[in-house]
C-alpha cells in the first residue's frame, strides 16, 4: 500500500512483488505515478491517480514500446485523471482480467497473453503507528472507459491472446478504439457493447470475432471496422450502427 500526495514514481529496475492469491498492491497519487514492475502474479493490483497520469518508466527506447511487462496480476485496475500509458510507450502488461478509466486522455495497454475486461474488486491493508495492519475500504471498478472533457483513444492490444469482453468498453467524444488480438488464431469474443460517441472503432483479431447476445458496436460518424482471421459471428440481437453521411462499416 503506497500512497503520494504528490507523484509516485518507481524506477525502471524498482519491482513491487508480493506472492500469493491474497495478495493486493495498492498505489495512489495525486500527481503522475510512473510505473517500474509490479509483480503479483496471483494477486490483485490497483493503481489510480488523481491528478496525473499513469505511465511507463521505461522510457529509454521511446520510439518503440519494450518488452517488459510493467504489471503481472491476476487482476488489475487503473484510474487516471489524465491518460493511461502512452500513445508509443504504452502500459505493457500480463493480467487475466482487468479493467481502466482514464478520464483526461487516452488508454494505451499491450497485453502479453489471453485477458478479460472485466470488473476487479480489491481490499488493501494498512499498516498503522502501532505496527498493527486494517483494512481498507474495498474498491470496485468494472470495464474499459474514456470520460471527461477529453476524446481519449482506447488501445487494447495483445502480443499473443484472445480477449474478451465481459463489461462495457466507451469511448468519450471522438476517441477511437481499437481492439487487437495478435498471436496464432486468437480470438475475440465481446459480451457488452463498444462504443464512441463519434470516434471510429477497429475490432481486428486473427482467429475468430463473436459478439453476443446484446453486444453491439454503436458510433456515430465514424467507421466500424471489423476483421476476423476466422470465423465473423454475430447474434441475433446484436447491432453495428455508425449514424450520418460519412458513416461507414
Amino acid at each position: 500500500d503506497v500512497q503520494a500526495g504528490g507523484a509516485l514514481t518507481m524506477s525502471s529496475t524498482s519491482v513491487f512483488e508480493s506472492t500469493g492469491a491474497a495478495a493486493v498492491a495498492q498505489l495512489v497519487a495525486g500527481g503522475n505515478l510512473t510505473v517500474g514492475e509490479i509483480l503479483l502474479t496471483a494477486g490483485a493490483v490497483r493503481l489510480a491517480t488523481t491528478g496525473g497520469n499513469i505511465l511507463d518508466a521505461d522510457v529509454a527506447d521511446n520510439a518503440s514500446n519494450d518488452g517488459t511487462a510493467d504489471i503481472v496480476a491476476a487482476s488489475l485496475s487503473l484510474s487516471a485523471s489524465g491518460t493511461l500509458g502512452q500513445t508509443v510507450n504504452q502500459l505493457e502488461t500480463t493480467v487475466g482480467t482487468f479493467s481502466a478509466q482514464a478520464a483526461g486522455g487516452g488508454i494505451y495497454l499491450l497485453e502479453t497473453n489471453d485477458v478479460t475486461v472485466g470488473s476487479v474488486t480489491l481490499t488493501a491493508q494498512r499498516v498503522a503507528s502501532t505496527g498493527a495492519a486494517a483494512a481498507q475500504t474495498a474498491q470496485s471498478q468494472s470495464g474499459l472507459a474514456t470520460t471527461g472533457t477529453g476524446n481519449g483513444n482506447i488501445v487494447l492490444r495483445t502480443t499473443d491472446g484472445g480477449i474478451t469482453l465481459s463489461n462495457a468498453l466507451s469511448a468519450n467524444g471522438s476517441g477511437n478504439v481499437l481492439l487487437q488480438a495478435q498471436g496464432t488464431t486468437k480470438d475475440i469474443t465481446a459480451n457488452a457493447d463498444i462504443s464512441s460517441a463519434s470516434g471510429h472503432v477497429s475490432v481486428i483479431a486473427t482467429g475468430a470475432v463473436g459478439f453476443g447476445a446484446g453486444a453491439d458496436i454503436r458510433t456515430a460518424g465514424a467507421s466500424i471496422d471489423v476483421q476476423a482471421g476466422g470465423a465473423l459471428t454475430m447474434s441475433s440481437t446484436s447491432v453495428f450502427e455508425s449514424t450520418g453521411a460519412a458513416a461507414v462499416a
